[in-house]
């Protein structure tokens, strides 16, 4: 078998499943049209250019062999997802004469999106936990059901958590832990959470890394590089650097010791837990526990002055962490945010971090304060500083005005058109060419994206930029030396 057929039948699982996962972003529900447009068309591309597909893959063929079973996986899934989704359609026509999905048809298809994505763990859970901080974006249902990802994901037998954290402290549990759950607090994509005690009394939990989970991690990445080196230029869409940081941040994700070092030093004004740093290693995590609900559970019950009480401390904290102290929590979906018996915001895994320099931080500061003006000019030249780079510096000034435009003064969230704010975004963003993004962007837009994904939902009757203006002072004094 020649190098050239080795590589086709390599490929060929990558682009079914390629073919199988734009199709099912294609048809799986009219109120994921806008995300998943360019998603599509991705997918497409990476069939209708086979040829170059197979160009890019000659020199990674041990990448595409650590991928394609993950791959194959998908695609075997996407095909599932979009199997239902036409039988619940052809199933409305027969009965109404109408094939448009019902909610319950939409609930039912997200219901099995989520258990299939808890299944998978890895990054393909990670999305779908982005996906549901954007109920904006979409629907209200979806993001409930794929919310359950964010500590709902089928738990690891207790006995291979035990071994796991016996082998990594060096040391039967009870050499530790006075106590130690079997029945974990949360089941994420990565890691569980177990209540225990320490010898002395204290009250912690401790985070456990799933076992394998490393060469999930590394399929996923594997799979991602691939098709991104692979699908070209896609407008408003800079695959490379997306690729690269996202792997960079799962790699990260698996280091609990890069988590414990994140943690100790965070400085912000929530509450935090305390790492004990004798009962951890790389992949188990010892903190003091912190009593809590979720956020988004005390959202849903708390009076209206509460709720934006709570969401105004959020945004004021956030603000902080990206204009003044540039410690960014880079992954603040709701199931990261506990709020205690005294009404206190508590945050929780440091996982996932974004340091910003002085010098970014104060360019963003500039970048916000100039759209805030209208002073277009402005705007372009602290893009530019940023490295954000586009063909029509006028249409990303437009993408990064509609990005920005809650944080203008005067603006009150409660009374901002947030669906019809994200189609002017999707509508900015089919435009850019020839895009490239600086690699901070990438984490702290999935910062933005959350945040926005909670005020969309709850309206709280906010003004941003008074909450955000000492911050935006703060981060502007620096100065070019």
């Amino acid at each position: 078998m020649t190098n050239q057929e080795i590589v086709d039948q390599l490929l060929a699982p990558v682009r079914e499943a390629a073919l199988g996962a734009a199709r099912l972003v294609k048809h799986v529900g009219t109120r994921l049209d806008a995300m998943a447009f360019d998603l599509a068309r991705d997918g497409g591309a990476v069939v209708r250019n086979a040829q170059a597909f197979r160009g890019a893959a000659s020199d990674q063929v041990s990448t595409i062999l650590r991928a394609t079973p993950r791959m194959t996986k998908l695609g075997q899934i996407a095909a599932a997802l979009f199997a239902r989704q036409r039988w619940l359609a052809l199933a409305n026509a027969a009965k109404t004469g109408d094939a448009k999905l019902t909610d319950d048809d939409q609930r039912d298809l997200a219901r099995r999106t989520a258990a299939y994505a808890a299944e998978l763990r890895g990054g393909i859970a990670k999305l779908g936990q982005l996906a549901s901080c954007r109920p904006d974006l979409i629907g209200a249902i979806w993001a409930k059901e794929l919310a359950t990802l964010q500590d709902e994901v089928p738990p690891i037998d207790s006995a291979a958590i035990r071994a796991r954290v016996e082998v990594e402290l060096g040391g039967p549990i009870d050499q530790v832990f006075a106590t130690f759950a079997d029945q974990p607090i949360a089941a994420a994509s990565l890691a569980q959470v177990h209540a225990a005690t320490l010898l002395d009394g204290t009250a912690v939990v401790v985070k456990v890394q799933i076992p394998g989970i490393e060469d999930v991690i590394a399929a996923d990445i594997a799979a991602l590089r691939t098709i991104a080196s692979s699908i070209g230029d896609v407008p408003g869409v800079d695959l490379a650097t997306l690729a690269s940081e996202l792997s960079r941040a799962l790699t990260l994700e698996l280091d609990y010791r890069a988590e414990a070092v994140a943690l100790t030093a965070y400085a912000g004004s929530v509450i935090t837990p305390r790492v004990i740093s004798d009962a951890s290693t790389e992949r188990v995590l010892t903190m003091t526990r912190i009593d809590g609900e979720r956020l988004t559970t005390y959202l849903e019950r708390a009076t209206p002055e509460a709720r934006d009480r709570l969401l105004g401390e959020l945004v004021t904290e956030v603000a902080a962490q990206i204009l003044v102290r540039g410690q960014v929590h880079a992954d603040p979906h709701p199931g990261n945010f506990l709020v205690t018996s005294s009404g206190s915001l508590a945050l929780l895994d440091f996982g996932c971090m974004l340091d910003l320099n002085v010098r970014d931080r104060a360019a963003y500061a500039r970048l916000v304060l100039a759209i805030a003006g209208a002073h277009h000019a402005s705007a372009a030249r602290e893009l530019t500083h940023l490295g954000f780079i586009c063909d029509d510096p006028e249409q990303l000034v437009a993408l990064a005005s509609s990005l920005v435009g809650a944080l203008k003064p005067d603006t009150n969230v409660s009374e901002l058109d947030w669906q019809r704010a994200f189609a002017d975004q999707i509508a900015h963003s089919k435009s850019l060419r020839g895009l490239q993004i600086p690699r901070s962007f990438v984490l702290l837009g999935r910062v933005l994206a959350s945040v926005a994904g909670l005020l969309a939902t709850y309206k709280p009757a906010l003004q941003l930029h008074p909450l955000i203006a000492r911050h935006l002072a703060a981060a502007i004094v620096y100065k070019e030396s």
